[in-house]
């Protein structure tokens, strides 16, 4: 019996079915799963260089290196400069204007036709402790009142106006309308839940590769 895949190698697997490229010069890598996403990176798509955002060193011998630099400062320095993205989740743990303004860093550092692949929770993903109650009283969350970790709550329909904004061309995308919500939600909650878009109800973490406009000097 084969061994259980690490959740950082699920998630490169995916990324890698859905398009990601295998072999890409120089890819840079955040997220949750530090130094496992990294090798998990170094595994399954095989790059020709890899940085990880993480503030402490590269192991001995590992066949990637770190910075602690955060993406701001990234972006200023180094605009364009990697032809992938991997950024494997958080990204959603933040205002509006955060969440522009990260994905905006992003695509900062893309090369001309580089690919962005990233796993986002959605407006239906379950909250920490597997309900949803974020997506039925938004407004308590909003104030707070929910205790959850901060998030932005917005549906995948508006995730791909803002990937469309930013200049990306979203070539795939897994995890739209595959959640199902329990039927005993369904009947408690079901004015609630009318009103949202049945798709996207029945969409909490969402998997997309996109790539930059523009040609390849």
């Amino acid at each position: 019996m084969s061994p259980a895949l690490s959740p950082a190698r699920k998630l490169l697997r995916t990324w890698k079915n859905l398009g990601a490229p295998i072999h890409a010069g120089t890819v840079l890598a955040l997220g949750p799963g530090g130094f496992d996403l990294a090798r998990a990176a170094q595994d399954v798509l095989e790059p020709g260089a890899l940085t990880l955002v993480h503030p402490d060193p590269a192991p001995p011998r590992a066949r990637f290196k770190t910075t602690s630099d955060s993406l701001t400062e990234l972006a200023a320095t180094r605009p364009g400069a990697f032809d992938l993205v991997l950024a494997a989740g958080g990204l959603g743990a933040a205002s509006i204007g955060g969440v522009r303004d990260d994905l905006g860093h992003m695509v900062a550092l893309l090369a001309p036709e580089g690919v962005l692949a990233l796993v986002i929770d959605t407006l239906g993903a379950p909250d920490a402790g597997g309900g949803i109650d974020t997506l039925l009283f938004p407004h308590l969350h909003r104030q707070g009142d929910l205790g959850d970790e901060p998030r932005t709550l917005l549906p995948a329909a508006a995730w791909m106006l803002l990937f469309k904004a930013m200049g990306l061309d979203v070539q795939a995308a897994e995890g739209l309308g595959t959640q199902e919500i329990a039927p005993e939600t369904f009947a408690r909650h079901a004015a609630r839940l009318e009103i949202y878009d049945s798709v996207e109800l029945a969409t909490g973490r969402l998997h997309v590769i996109a790539r930059q406009r523009g040609d390849r000097p």
